[in-house]
């Protein structure tokens, strides 16, 4: 069997917003692609967490922990706010599979 090519988990979270930033404009609304362009500099982020069970639902297959990755990529809260998670991104740690299935936040 050959051996995996593995993203770093740095590599996965710049590769997660490189897809958001392509993708981002025409799957937003205008109101959250913009209040993005204004802040991400300062308040953009992605945090990379285990697939719910939600993603096994929708992608109707198992999805092995240590491959399969969720990103997340929002906007960090001010002044006690919340976060805004603007996309999910499921991806996997390898670099030549092609998973990749974004939920985008409700217009």
């Amino acid at each position: 069997m050959q051996d995996l090519e593995l993203w770093t988990l740095d590599e996965l979270c710049d590769h997660a917003f490189d897809i958001f930033e392509e993708l981002a404009s025409e799957n937003l609304s205008a109101e959250d692609y913009a209040l993005y362009q204004q802040h991400y500099e300062s308040r953009g982020y992605v945090d990379l967490t285990p697939p719910g069970e939600d993603w096994v639902e929708i992608m109707m297959q198992e999805l092995e922990p240590e491959l399969h990755f969720e990103a997340q990529i929002g906007l960090s809260g001010e002044n006690g706010e919340a976060d805004r998670v603007l996309a999910r991104i499921l991806l996997s740690r390898e670099k030549h599979e092609s998973l990749c299935h974004a939920q985008w936040r409700s217009h």
